[in-house]
């Protein structure tokens, strides 16, 4: 486990064969998991926040603080509140953009089907807003997950920016506010996936057992040497933990 808590190896349980008259390997309805997935550009195809700003604010700003963000020389909240400091539209034309651009992921249902089927918890984990996440959520039927968010007020007059309580202390590892401290006061001992695309996953990804990553969070982990497995749809986040419950994890 390195300085950001990464584990090495996705499987950590272990067991020891005794006499019994029943099998050994407990089905995964049984051995529940715990889904943290990540919102913009995991479950959404575009990331809300850009959709935003770019049609309301100010053009380019994501390109001028994309270096420093990603070089930790601001934290995302700096990032965010550069970001939506230009953004003026009312609630209703913020919402109406996010559903006519932003897009939804494949598979996010059968997804939560499949977690609910099994017995697994699903938890909705983004820097991005509760508003926003909720009105996408309630589209799709999923309006009853769990969801850790921060929250903006849209109007005419501007953008006022809420950061969640839920960010915790500075993280001992990443020295920031992260999804980590969210994540840990969630977690009841069972084994965790996570899935996720950006910056804001980084430290939190460090936690998981099994890791889907695509776009920046896949390159860091690629420069860290960190396994994790691609997506591009949620189908193919199923297959593998099917795979991973049946095959690896059993066997570790």
């Amino acid at each position: 486990m390195d300085e950001y808590g990464t584990r090495s190896v996705y499987g950590v349980t272990s067991c020891t064969p005794i006499m019994v008259a029943v099998p050994l390997i407990a089905s995964p309805a049984v051995a529940p998991l715990l889904l943290a997935v990540d919102f913009d550009g995991t479950i959404t195809m575009r990331d809300t926040l850009h959709v935003i700003v770019d049609e309301h604010g100010c053009e380019g700003v994501w390109d001028d603080l994309e270096p420093d963000l990603r070089a930790g020389r601001i934290t995302i909240e700096e990032a965010m509140s550069r970001q939506f400091a230009e953004v003026k539209a009312p609630h209703d034309d913020i919402m109406a953009l996010v559903r006519e651009r932003a897009g939804v992921r494949d598979g996010i249902l059968e997804l939560v089907e499949f977690a609910e089927e099994e017995g697994h918890r699903v938890v909705i984990m983004s820097a991005g807003f509760r508003t926003v996440i909720d009105m996408v959520l309630d589209d799709i039927g999923l309006g009853h997950l769990e969801v850790v968010a921060n929250e903006a007020i849209f109007s005419e007059d501007g953008c006022t920016l809420v950061f969640s309580d839920d960010r915790g202390d500075i993280c001992e590892l990443c020295d920031r506010r992260c999804k980590r401290h969210a994540l840990s006061v969630r977690h009841e001992g069972e084994p965790i996936v996570f899935v996720g695309d950006g910056i804001s996953d980084r430290c939190v990804s460090g936690m998981a057992d099994l890791v889907f990553a695509r776009a920046h969070l896949a390159e860091w982990l690629d420069e860290r040497g960190t396994p994790y497995e691609p997506f591009e749809d949620f189908h193919q986040v199923i297959a593998r933990v099917r795979e991973w419950q049946g095959g690896e994890r059993a066997a570790a």
